[in-house]
């Protein structure tokens, strides 16, 4: 299993490059970074100095949308922070919607599937065309790895389609995972793909401690996204929803009731912050659902269970952590390292 970490929410853009580094050095293969325009410092420069401070880590946008930014402007950056940092970005995109950015409305599927098309050929140097308007880069030449963030059905079989990798949508239990994975098999099976060659990220926080209750006020405000995003999807009468919700129920009964409270708090202002309003509505059973919280051989034992399955990486993030860079080491020397 390789790993992940996203990094970028409250940082300065002076700590960002050593914050990076920490992370390659603690064993992580991709850093992420953050796009929410009015909580946290520019995303390109942010993976800017990501670039120039690390030799080895994979860095990208964890997410940009073709909302917010044309998906030329995503396209060159990311391919000028791939020559910069020698070949080692990819493009992370989503829909968009409440994360930082409630200004707007989340793209439709079709201009997302639009965007990843467009990024895809034009950083491999091909002609391309946007809106009506033809786009050929003078200088771009390797076509960057896309990967999208999603956890509905529809976006899951998109991204089987025409993704590189998912970053999953926040939550670390296996049932979820697994309905999604099914779901992305189902996209890249209908378009002539091996699943297997869609990086699938599963999404949560790892937090190592002796004690769950340590970890509830830095680990709660990023819960907030996950139990957000489950009510809304429950609410969608679909199959693929209703069966999800079956699944749940019956691996964890009541958690998904759960999460009506915190989709009621949630305010967009407060977004991965340790004391969002919606937090206080996160319980321990929506945590353990979330995130990977507890001992070493606690959060070990759970990750071996998503390797087992399939699952090719772990995401976790440093959003809400206090300590950040001392986290990733834990990480990197407690949980990393027994999976080299």
């Amino acid at each position: 299993m390789d790993f992940a970490v996203g990094i970028g929410r409250t940082e300065s853009i002076t700590e960002v490059g050593d914050h990076a580094r920490v992370a390659e050095q603690s064993g992580f293969k991709y850093v992420s970074v953050v796009d929410i325009p009015f909580l946290g410092r520019e995303v390109d420069s942010m993976m800017t100095m990501a670039a120039l401070n690390t030799e080895k880590v994979l860095i990208g946008q964890g997410v940009t949308d073709p909302v917010t930014r044309h998906p030329l402007v995503s396209a060159n950056a990311s391919a000028t922070i791939d020559e910069l940092s020698g070949g080692r970005a990819f493009v992370g995109i989503g829909t968009g919607g409440p994360w930082g950015k409630p200004m707007t409305k989340p793209a439709k599927l079709a201009e997302l599937r639009e965007a990843v098309t467009f990024i895809k050929r034009y950083t491999g140097g091909e002609e391309v065309e946007w809106r009506g308007v033809k786009f050929q880069s003078e200088w771009c030449r390797r076509q960057l790895p896309v990967y999208i963030a999603c956890g509905g059905p529809k976006a899951c079989y998109l991204a089987g389609q025409v993704a590189d990798g998912v970053i999953a949508t926040s939550n670390a239990d296996l049932t979820t995972n697994q309905w999604r994975m099914e779901q992305i098999a189902r996209g890249a099976e209908s378009v002539g793909r091996d699943p297997a060659e869609v990086d699938y990220w599963v999404r949560g926080m790892i937090y190592l401690c002796d004690d769950k209750k340590e970890a509830t006020r830095e680990v709660a405000g990023y819960a907030v996204n996950g139990a957000y995003l489950l009510w809304i999807q429950m609410q969608q009468n679909t199959p693929e929803s209703e069966d999800l919700r079956k699944r749940l129920e019956k691996a964890e009964p009541g958690m998904v009731e759960d999460c009506k409270k915190v989709c009621e708090a949630f305010d967009p202002a407060w977004v991965e912050h340790p004391d969002a309003p919606a937090a206080k509505f996160i319980t321990q059973r929506i945590i353990d659902s979330q995130h990977l919280v507890g001992t070493p051989e606690q959060v070990c034992e759970q990750l071996q269970k998503l390797s087992d399955a399939g699952m090719k990486t772990f995401g976790t993030v440093t959003y809400t952590i206090d300590d950040k860079r001392d986290m990733m080491r834990e990480i990197g020397s407690q949980v990393i390292s027994r999976f080299k």
